[in-house]
């Protein structure tokens, strides 16, 4: 028996086929699978959405430092407990313990790594199948646009501080 993300992707692959379109919008695909009864919302799912819609928040949550920047108020860190896997999230300015904060640090990092890591290995294989057009270029090292992005927030507090005068 297939899982479930087997089971989407084998639906969106019958989709993809149906439709014949060159890039296509989930949206659309989940009103199509739904009306074509290929899989419909379980109540564990409702559980699931309202915790999606609980960690959307907490991801989203920003303060501003001192020094004029925002940060994320509410960090997650995946720890292991009796066996289970538990996504846990605390304040940065109020709770977490040293090893928590270490651990969040750590699991972040890991997973940007590994984003970069899958882009760079997406963009060769487009370059290889697709010899012929524009090369694709993907530069992993993020310093000058974290420069660009910190410049950019500190001059907007800025102007907002201004306007508010």
């Amino acid at each position: 028996m297939a899982n479930f993300n087997e089971q989407i992707l084998r639906a969106w692959d019958e989709w993809e086929q149906e439709t014949g379109a060159e890039a296509s919008n989930p949206d659309d695909f989940v009103t199509w699978a739904m009306e074509k009864k290929k899989f419909v919302p379980q109540l564990q799912d409702i559980r699931r959405l309202l915790r999606k819609q609980v960690a959307t928040a907490l991801r989203q949550a920003t303060r501003m430092d001192d020094a004029g920047f925002s940060y994320r108020a509410k960090q997650c860190v995946t720890v292991m407990e009796e066996g289970l896997q538990l996504r846990l999230w605390f304040d940065t300015d109020i709770s977490g313990t040293p090893n928590l904060r270490q651990k969040a640090v750590r699991q972040r990092r890991d997973g940007i790594a590994n984003d970069v890591y899958r882009a760079v290995c997406d963009v060769e294989h487009m370059n290889k199948v697709f010899p012929g057009d524009p090369r694709l270029n993907f530069f992993p090292d993020f310093s000058e646009d974290i420069e660009e992005h910190r410049a950019a927030e500190l001059a907007s507090s800025d102007k907002d501080e201004e306007d508010a005068a």
